[in-house]
């Protein structure tokens, strides 16, 4: 005959729900700073790996806009690669050209990429860099969000 310690079970079973309590409470989209961190480091991947492709323009150029002058500097659109969050409230971390005009960013004008969709679709040397670059990395920016995830759990469980 098996005997079953009732208060023992009851022990354990209060002890592993607050385990998971514990790693719903880290894993939550809205507030978890493991998850926003991890979630900056494979941003960081991409335009880490999105400037590495990226060839300067050989001069500067000029945009004229309903009588305005934009310079575009050399190096622009990579000094304007970076991660932000573009929502206070949750750890999503969009990663790509940082631009003042749609977003309301912050950006020095000599790192405005408010341009980057001219030069995706119609650039000659640069033409399809972020996607080539998205498809170079996105195999290992899976793979590290996976480990991240589960490190995170795993610090949670304890």
């Amino acid at each position: 005959m098996i005997e079953i310690d009732d208060k023992q079970m009851q022990r354990e079973l209060k002890q592993l729900a607050k385990k998971v309590e514990k790693i719903q409470q880290r894993m939550d989209g809205t507030k978890s700073k493991e998850l926003l961190k991890a979630h900056k480091d494979i941003g960081k991947m991409y335009h880490q790996q999105v400037k590495r492709n990226i060839k300067n323009y050989h001069t500067d150029t000029v945009v004229r806009k309903k009588g305005k002058e934009y310079p575009i500097v050399r190096g622009q659109l990579k000094a304007s690669m970076g991660n932000w969050k573009p929502n206070r409230n949750n750890v999503n971390i969009v990663a790509g050209p940082r631009a003042n005009s749609p977003m309301k960013k912050k950006v020095r004008e000599t790192a405005n990429g408010w341009y980057a969709h001219f030069v995706e679709e119609f650039g000659t040397n640069n033409k399809g860099v972020f996607d080539r670059t998205k498809k170079q990395v996105i195999a290992q920016m899976r793979d590290k969000q996976i480990k991240l995830y589960q490190q995170t759990i795993k610090n949670a469980a304890r």
